[in-house]
Order: C-alpha cells, then structure tokens, then sequence
C-alpha cells in the first residue's frame, strides 16, 4: 500500500506533523509486509501558500497514494482526498517511522472531517441588546 504522511522533516526520523496542508514535507512510501519501500520525500510548496490543504491534497493524488497519515485535514482537502479514495488516518505524536509502524499495526485511528463551523451557528458575542 502506498502511504504519505505529513511530516517535519525530510527521512524517517523527523516528527509527524499535526496539520495537512501546511506540513513542510510529504513522506511517501511504499509499506509491503511492514517494510518500508521506496521513500520519496516532498517539500511542500503549498505550505505558505492559499488553499495549502486543497494543494496538498491534489499532491497526494497525483502520487496515487492509498493512505494520509497526518494529525487534521481541513474539510475541502479531506471531500478531494476522499474522491480520491485515499483513506486519513490520525498521526500519534512521534516519527514519521512510529506511526508508520503504528499503521501497519492497525493502531491508527481513521481520520473523520471536522464538524463545519460558519454562521449561524452561535451568537458570536452578538446577542441582542437588552434596554
């Protein structure tokens, strides 16, 4: 299965990365018996850019990756990476390499979207004035 993860760093070593879009590198690997085959590292150029998660995700389809491993995916990257049928897993605080191996394990828990936050879905300190 070919997995990317969002990470820190450039190798196995650096630490997972809490956010998708704005990772400043992809980690790409082929996992096969849980070895780790055929490392491709990906500085990310939308990381500092507008719509770095809906970027990002284009990236990882273009790499035809199965799974993402990363600690959030905004709503509009996760709807393009799920057309894609790529599934997100939640990182673990750790290594590109720990949670590769967690992977492997089946102890990932799969990534769900965050609920959408907008208006009119709070008072946003607007309430009525009372005189």
């Amino acid at each position: 299965m070919k997995v990317a993860i969002a990470a820190t760093g450039e190798n196995l070593d650096s630490q997972a990365s809490t956010v998708f879009g704005r990772s400043s590198h992809l980690i790409i690997v082929d996992l096969v018996d849980e070895k780790f085959k055929n490392l491709k590292v990906i500085p990310n150029p939308a990381a500092n850019e507008a719509e770095a998660g809906i970027k990002t995700a284009r990236m990882v389809g273009d790499e035809k990756v199965q799974v993402l491993i990363s600690g959030s995916v905004g709503n509009k990257a996760f709807e393009i990476l799920k057309q894609m049928e790529v599934k997100s897993y939640m990182m673990f605080p750790g290594t590109v390499e720990e949670n590769l191996n967690l992977l492997s394990q089946g102890k990932l828990q799969e990534l769900k979207p965050s609920p959408i936050r907008g208006r009119g879905l709070g008072m946003g300190g607007r309430g009525r004035r009372q005189l």
